[in-house]
């Protein structure tokens, strides 16, 4: 189980923001709303094993209730062998709550696959009830963790065997806000994307 939970860790972290992304993507996603974005150079058009970022962009929510919608990302990126598109909106209620939800499709998604229903099914006989019980959901399937002393939580999800979807929360006593986010968002839309 730890060897799972440290692959997946090192496979996620590899997805951390800013991987995959050229200065000028990240400068770009970071300046106009995805709807406004300047288009893409010629090169960034190429064919990739990975849809655009802005194809991922319609399935991050719009807004949610009570929130400030504050910064939206977005990138694609080819390095060697390896293909990352990522689209990412965060959402603010007051100073100290956040929502974060990702959208990662690339071409390690084989091996992120693997972890996360692994993840999934090393915690499958955990109740419902528990906060950190695994989701199995029609389009997705995946894990959720707690951390109490940071106040963070976070949903990984596998969507349609390809796409990662991650919400991740800071300020909140437990994985509600995370699974109730994660509800709200298209899924089985997302799975349908080719």
């Amino acid at each position: 189980m730890r060897d799972i939970k440290s692959r997946l860790a090192l496979l996620l972290l590899a997805l951390a923001p800013g991987f995959g992304c050229s200065e000028d993507n990240r400068a770009a996603a970071a300046g106009p709303p995805l709807s406004e974005a300047p288009e893409a150079p010629e090169a960034a058009k190429a064919p990739t094993p990975c849809v655009y970022f802005k194809e991922l962009a319609p399935f991050l929510p719009e807004e949610l209730d009570g929130y400030t919608s504050s910064t939206t990302e977005g990138s694609t990126g080819k390095y060697g062998e390896v293909s990352v598109s990522e689209a990412e909106r965060t959402f603010t209620r007051g100073e100290d709550r956040e929502v974060k939800v990702r959208i990662v499709d690339t071409t390690l998604g084989g091996k992120i696959a693997k972890a996360i229903k692994a993840a999934a099914e090393d915690a499958k006989r955990r109740p419902q009830s528990d906060p950190t019980a695994p989701i199995f959901w029609d389009a997705a399937v995946g894990f959720v963790r707690y951390d109490a002393a940071e106040s963070t939580a976070e949903a990984n999800l596998l969507v349609g065997e390809r796409y990662v979807v991650a919400v991740t929360s800071r300020g909140f006593p437990g994985t509600v806000e995370v699974r109730r986010v994660a509800r709200g968002i298209d899924l089985a839309g997302l799975a349908r994307l080719r």
